[in-house]
């Protein structure tokens, strides 16, 4: 029988849950997984409750403020994992309480499921961003006097990561070329350090890029406007191919460049060379060559940083970040995969270490059962800057919750 309301406060809260719920019971009988489908139902039946709160008390905000109200499901992962949470609704409400817009993006970006299997540990760019930054907050440094180098591959699709770190620090400085090789070299690092500002430091961020296409295909990616795919990286595809000629005898290793015309692709191809062979007994070589990129590229940038690193004034440091960019389809977050995280000194001595001992990671599973469900960093990343374009102010921004009281 349907319980008889409560007339004691004990347990007044889980009779309201279950009393709330009854309306969804053939709902949830006739569903597939009624685990699945069980969140679903408490958010239908919370929207409503949600809706008639604020409705009838959205004249308590005073003058013209407004009550944003963000809707989902909360997803609770294992211990190293990041939580996520799938929004389903954002409605903006006035002073009077009255519904004035839908502050749900037209698209939001969402995890790319394939991205985890094939290469494990690594960050979208909005979970890489904000390790780097609280990783360097506890290091003392300043935002405002942090001066970015990046040295990512010329490819129009890796511009995103540049972005990301530009919203937290300032304006990136480019030392990269074809296939993320600092080609910038020396000079460029002794330019960039003239840039830090007064009593600041720099981040260096490195790394090649690779493709992964909508069917989970390594070495490639669909591109805008495009009806076909192609080499993602380019760069480091055809080096890969010309490597992999000299290693089994079929060409002559290439002569020194005597003009600047294809300087680049020479040097990318000499500096992979070394990892011919790894590359050709490698079970899925298009999955092992940006890692033999990085250990090219950690070798240049290690001997700019140690041999340059004196360009950095007074008490300033060098924080090194260095791993493999994976670009994804048009809808889809990009990733990062951080393999290194470095600090030197204005000596260009290594100092530290800033990799955290454990990095959480994204959680596979709830792609498939929970699409389009974000990570909790993602999701306040997008509740903020939805919020920024409406003209909030987020110190003056009261944040209100109704989730459940279980510490997780």
């Amino acid at each position: 029988e349907e319980a008889s309301p409560p007339t004691v406060a004990l347990d007044a809260q889980q009779y309201f849950v279950g009393s709330m719920l009854l309306p969804y019971a053939e709902r949830l009988e006739e569903s597939e997984e009624k685990m699945v489908e069980l969140p679903y139902a408490l958010y239908d039946a919370q929207t409503e409750l949600i809706e008639e709160i604020v409705t009838g008390s959205g004249g308590a905000v005073a003058g013209d403020g407004t009550t944003a109200v963000l809707g989902g499901v909360q997803i609770n992962t294992p211990a190293g994992y990041f939580d996520y949470y799938l929004p389903l609704s954002f409605k903006l409400y006035n002073s009077n309480g009255e519904l004035v817009g839908d502050l749900m993006p037209p698209s939001v970006k969402r995890p790319f499921s394939k991205i985890a299997s094939t290469f494990p540990g690594a960050l979208t760019n909005v979970e890489l961003v904000d390790l780097v930054a609280k990783t360097l907050d506890n290091k003392g440094y300043d935002r405002e006097k942090t001066q970015v180098a990046t040295s990512l591959c010329c490819d129009e699709v890796n511009r995103p990561l540049e972005t990301d770190l530009s919203g937290t620090f300032n304006k990136n400085f480019n030392m990269g070329g074809l296939a993320g090789f600092p080609f910038g070299g020396k000079t460029s690092f002794g330019a960039m350090a003239a840039h830090i500002p007064d009593g600041g430091s720099c981040l260096v961020v490195y790394g090649p890029h690779v493709g992964v296409d909508s069917t989970g295909k390594v070495g490639t990616v669909e591109r805008r406007g495009r009806a076909n795919g192609g080499s993602c990286c380019g760069s480091a595809v055809a080096a890969a191919g010309y490597v992999g000629s000299v290693f089994n005898g079929d060409a002559e290793e290439a002569s020194p460049p005597t003009a600047a015309l294809d300087a680049q692709q020479y040097f990318v191809g000499s500096m992979l060379l070394p990892y011919a062979e790894r590359l050709e007994e490698s079970e899925e070589k298009m999955v092992e060559l940006p890692y033999a990129l990085y250990d090219a590229q950690t070798e240049l940038i290690e001997e700019i940083v140690t041999g340059s690193g004196g360009a950095v004034a007074g008490d300033g440091t060098t924080a090194v970040l260095g791993g493999v960019q994976i670009n994804t389809p048009a809808g889809y977050f990009d990733y990062y995969l951080p393999l290194s995280f470095k600090l030197y000194n204005s000596n260009g001595e290594l100092v530290g270490d800033l990799m955290p001992p454990s990095v959480k990671r994204p959680f596979s599973k709830i792609a498939s059962t929970f699409p389009g469900a974000l990570t909790n960093v993602e999701l306040v990343d997008l509740v903020a800057k939805t919020l920024d374009n409406k003209g909030y102010d987020r110190e003056k921004t009261q944040v209100a919750t109704s989730l459940c009281c279980d510490e997780v």
